[in-house]
C-alpha cells in the first residue's frame, strides 16, 4: 500500500493583474514507495503521471529498485576497494550461516580486524590460502559466542 507523503502546489507566473486568474502550473503528489508524482497541463486537460524512485529508506522493508548491486554489496564481499582478507571474511560468514550484508558496518569491521589479527600473529602457515584458513578456524573456536549471536540475528535467506 502507498502512503500519500504530500501534496503541494505551485502557482504559475501570468501576466495578468488578478491572482485569482493565474492556474496551478504544477500540482505534485508524492507517494512514498509507489512513488507517483502526477502533473496536470495547465488547462487542466490532460495528465502526465510518472513512476519516479524515492530516495531515502525511511522503513524497514524498502529496499534498493535497481538491479545491480550497490556499494554496501561490493564492500562487504571485498570487490571495492579490492580486499582479499575481507572475501575470506565474507565467504566464512556465509558458511557458518551468516549473512554478512545484515551485519552492521561497526560489528563487521570489527570482526575483520580480528580475523587480520589472527591471521598476522597466529596462524603458523607460510603462504597467504593457509594463513587464512587457519585463521577462520581460530575465529570459530575463539569467537563462538559472536558468530552465534549472529545466526540467530542474521541467518542467510533460503535460497
Amino acid at each position: 500500500q502507498a502512503t500519500l507523503i504530500s501534496t503541494c502546489c505551485f502557482a504559475s507566473l501570468t501576466s495578468s493583474s488578478h491572482p485569482s486568474e493565474a492556474m496551478p502550473l504544477l500540482r505534485a503528489t508524492i507517494v512514498l514507495r509507489v512513488g507517483t508524482i502526477v502533473l496536470p497541463a495547465a488547462d487542466g486537460a490532460t495528465a502526465l503521471a510518472r513512476r519516479v524512485a524515492c530516495s531515502g529508506n525511511t522503513g524497514q522493508g524498502l529496499g534498493q529498485r535497481r538491479t545491480f548491486t550497490n556499494w554496501w554489496h561490493k564492500w562487504v564481499d571485498g570487490k571495492n576497494p579490492d580486499s582479499p582478507p575481507a572475501v575470506v571474511v565474507s565467504k566464512f560468514l556465509r558458511s557458518e550461516g551468516i549473512d554478512p550484508y545484515r551485519l552492521p558496518r561497526d560489528e563487521l569491521e570489527d570482526f575483520r580486524n580480528k580475523f587480520l589479527m589472527e591471521a598476522r600473529w597466529f596462524a603458523k602457515a607460510e603462504d597467504d590460502d593457509g594463513k587464512y584458513g587457519e585463521a577462520c578456524e581460530l575465529l570459530k573456536a575463539k569467537r563462538s559466542a559472536i558468530l552465534d549471536r549472529w545466526r540467530d540475528q542474521h541467518p542467510l535467506p533460503p535460497p
